[in-house]
């Protein structure tokens, strides 16, 4: 068993159960994790398969019917729905398939958005710094609706890694991507992950992008399995 200080994220027996109809569906069964800080997970299975709904539960974005969630070392049972907004922005970033820019920003702009939540000084400065690491240092002033799919995943990259955040969920982070954009941003993900130490939990489809983790999981019939570990990204 792993020391709190060494664990990043926990799940212990996690079940969640929704009313279809008049018979209860049970999404998750008993779920039990753990992610060590500094560690890259991913989480695979079939579409249905639960993937999605753990990430939800895992984030304290939704609450489970039964069962403990630890994380940052805070069991989420004990919070209430602002502690565990508040310990998402102190610790905790998100990229999504469907970028989530927000339009009426520059690509600066977005990046800016969390540094300035946290009262950030030199906002301007760091979001540039971190537009020029992922490539982007010339298209700052560019709205979203002006760039790329992939240069858009760049810019919400950039923005998750601005506040040096503890844990990263990915959820299909290139699912929008043409193969050649979604293989770059892979590449800067993991880098990026690298240079930052931060824990990164990647929900996807994609065989071949779930190998690049340390560890594989994979979620079939609202159960999670442990698969074989990889080498480090």
């Amino acid at each position: 068993m792993l020391s709190n200080a060494d664990t990043s994220l926990s799940a212990e027996q996690l079940t969640r159960t929704v009313v279809s109809g008049a018979e209860p569906l049970t999404i998750l069964q008993g779920v039990d994790l753990e992610i060590k800080a500094g560690e890259t997970v991913a989480i695979t299975g079939a579409s249905g398969s639960g993937k999605s709904t753990l990430l939800g539960l895992l984030a304290g974005l939704d609450q489970a019917t039964s069962g403990e969630v630890t994380l940052l070392g805070e069991p989420l049972s004990k919070l209430d729905e602002d502690q565990r907004a508040a310990l998402r922005a102190r610790g905790v970033a998100f990229v999504f398939q469907s970028f989530h820019l927000l339009p009426g920003l520059t690509a600066l702009e977005n990046v800016m958005l969390p540094l300035e939540i946290r009262g950030q000084s030199q906002a301007s400065q760091e979001a540039q710094q971190l537009l020029s690491m992922v490539g982007l240092e010339a298209r700052g002033h560019h709205y979203p609706n002006q760039l790329s799919g992939g240069e858009q995943q760049r810019v919400a990259l950039a923005r998750a890694f601005a506040g040096r955040p503890a844990l990263l969920f990915a959820d299909e982070p290139t699912g929008n991507l043409d193969r050649r954009t979604g293989a770059q941003i892979e590449d800067l993900l993991f880098r990026l992950n690298e240079e930052s130490g931060t824990t990164l939990v990647l929900v996807t489809h994609d065989e071949r992008l779930a190998s690049r983790c340390q560890r594989q999981l994979r979620m079939a019939d609202g159960r999670l399995s442990e698969g074989q570990e990889t080498a480090s990204a």
